[in-house]
């Protein structure tokens, strides 16, 4: 049998095409644990989905963090602007991604105690934040977050912890863009005093 012969124009541009790297599929960061003595309370882990950055937050049964909007929200609801409420979630992002505008999270749980005028919203099992960014310098983005876990009896902080995630490179960052998966309607966006300063620089 005759081995066929491939032209040789036809050859190069299959090599062209091939020569494109596609976008890395997204893939989830090692899930960094919160512990409240010897017991897992909340677990983070991360992942860049095209443009937009996502965190996950999964928490053990009967545990549950707080709103990135949790001060705020309870201002509107208590006519205070210094209320008394657990810390929100924070969420600081530098290296080699910044972020576009504001956070958007799962929609919060109302934890409020009406009878005694504490106002309160928060995140139980699973909850995700999300936010779009554009690159900067730097191969890895690096992410600190801060809050407050808690069940009825205790709670425990979540005091900086730490996530780095391996970033593609421009190219590859800009052509997963229109790839994302991420659906910011099922969220809903966080306006907080905070995010409006980091939009606003």
């Amino acid at each position: 049998m005759k081995a066929a012969v491939v032209p040789l124009a036809i050859l190069l541009l299959m090599v062209a095409c091939n020569s494109h790297t596609p976008p890395p599929a997204a893939q989830w960061s090692e899930s960094i644990d919160v512990h409240h003595r010897e017991r897992v309370v909340v677990s983070y882990r991360a992942k860049l989905d095209g443009d937009m950055l996502v965190i996950e937050a999964t928490h053990a049964p009967d545990w549950h963090t707080y709103a990135l909007d949790n001060v705020e929200r309870a201002q509107e609801k208590s006519g205070r602007s210094k209320p008394e409420t657990e810390l929100p979630t924070r969420i600081d992002v530098t290296g080699g991604l910044r972020v576009v505008g504001n956070w958007f999270q799962s929609e919060p749980t109302d934890l409020s105690q009406a009878d005694i005028h504490w106002y309160t919203w928060g995140f139980e099992d699973v909850a995700q934040f999300a936010a779009k960014t554009e690159r900067a310098e730097g191969a890895q983005a690096k992410l600190l977050i801060n809050g407050q876990a808690c069940d009825a009896t205790a709670c425990s902080m979540v005091d900086r912890v730490a996530i780095s995630l391996p970033l593609p490179s421009e190219e590859q960052f800009t052509a997963g863009i229109a790839n994302t998966n991420v659906e910011l309607a099922q969220l809903v966006e966080a306006t907080t005093s905070a995010e409006e300063d980091t939009a606003a620089e």
